[in-house]
């Protein structure tokens, strides 16, 4: 390139596009020794609707259009009939697309160059022992469709290159790589012994990934995705709710999510203990998430550790404590620090350290931000 060109490097985001939320990691703060996260409910509704909120723009919705169609992120409206995220081909769709940019403006990151590394669950990354490249290529083909705000509202973020790894994957990636690039010692050594699986309770699915020997595959026949997720869990603490206090409806399902945090339900300007309720679903949730993983590792007795991520661990922790995960493997077990950020963290680190820094540097004009990024590419783990 000529004297008018410079070389750009790009920001490393990781955005784990859930069917119940997004979480966004985009950098660790040295000073304040903390990770930038965005924590964004995939909450919207087709068409226009005029939404208000209270707070700054992390907080806000907004309204917009992309592939002809208008959607409108929810804020705060807990009565709004938003769309199901769990349809067939989610990843895929213009609602996702619509939610992941909302998600990447109300971080602050408008007009930045970003290098955007989102995830898919097992069963969908993996096709026949390999990463289904068709897929993958067709998820960074649809986050990279315009999308644009309808009025007023945060600057949106400059998608350039893109990576897309297992979700579950990524969660080891983050439970190895420290925030500096150095390896934790203690995952390092058990990784070069032994295999080490990772068990995401997601929103609409849990995903269970083995990765073996010093990280040089995934073990693909025992690993795998099974239709088990939090929102399930959350459904069946709504119904629980309408019917032992005769309810006309299922009460909104960000109720429902409070009801879970706090163990109690507001009903008519009174708090309810519904502690028993949460406990009893988060116990069932358990018992078929234990199946599920007897169904790929039998007693788990082949693998050297267990981590657990996701925001479904952190319900269960937080409902029935960390003994709970026993039930699931009693050998060495690991819970992730704010488990529902390991996959977002896990992206970002794979961005930063794993990633060749050349395929998130791009050849830009100079004072001009957002060419062209490099091609982009699925994780470097390979499968068995």
């Amino acid at each position: 390139m000529g004297s008018n060109s410079q070389n750009e490097m790009q920001l490393v985001v990781g955005l784990d596009d859930g069917h119940d939320t997004n979480k966004v990691c985009y950098g660790w703060d040295a000073g304040a020794k903390a990770w930038r996260y965005g924590y964004h409910k995939s909450r919207a509704v087709e068409g226009l609707h005029q939404v208000m909120s209270m707070g700054g723009s992390d907080s806000a919705g907004g309204a917009y259009e992309t592939e002809g169609k208008r959607f409108t992120v929810a804020a705060s409206q807990s009565l709004l009939q938003t769309l199901d995220t769990r349809m067939t081909g989610y990843p895929l769709s213009d609602l996702n697309r619509t939610l992941v940019t909302h998600s990447l403006a109300a971080c602050g990151l408008g007009d930045t160059p970003v290098y955007l590394i989102t995830g898919l669950p097992v069963d969908q990354f993996y096709k026949n022992g390999a990463p289904n490249l068709e897929l993958i290529g067709r998820k960074i083909e649809s986050l990279a469709k315009p999308v644009a705000r309808i009025g007023k509202g945060p600057a949106l973020a400059l998608i350039g290159g893109q990576s897309v790894v297992s979700e579950a994957t990524a969660a080891f990636y983050d439970a190895l790589i420290q925030h500096d690039g150095e390896y934790d010692p203690v995952i390092e050594a058990l990784i070069e012994r032994r295999p080490v699986a990772v068990i995401d309770f997601g929103g609409k699915t849990t995903d269970l990934v083995v990765v073996a020997e010093n990280i040089s595959q995934v073990y693909t026949k025992l690993s795998g995705t099974k239709d088990l997720g939090v929102l399930q869990l959350l459904d069946q603490v709504a119904e629980q709710i309408k019917s032992e206090f005769g309810l006309n409806d299922n009460p909104p399902l960000p109720y429902v999510e409070e009801a879970c945090r706090t163990k109690k339900y507001e009903l008519f300007g009174e708090y309810i203990d519904v502690s028993h309720i949460v406990v009893a679903a988060c116990e069932t949730y358990l018992e078929q998430a234990k199946n599920f993983f007897v169904s790929k590792l039998r007693d788990g007795s082949t693998v050297g550790a267990v981590i657990f991520v996701g925001g479904g661990t952190a319900l269960i922790q937080s409902a029935l404590g960390d003994e709970a995960f026993a039930s699931i493997y009693q050998g060495k077990r690991f819970i992730a620090k704010e488990p529902e950020y390991a996959n977002a963290r896990g992206m970002w680190k794979f961005g930063m350290y794993v990633l060749d820094p050349a395929e998130r540097t791009i050849q830009a004009p100079a004072a001009t931000k957002g060419a062209q990024a490099k091609p982009a590419r699925a994780s470097t783990v390979e499968s068995v």
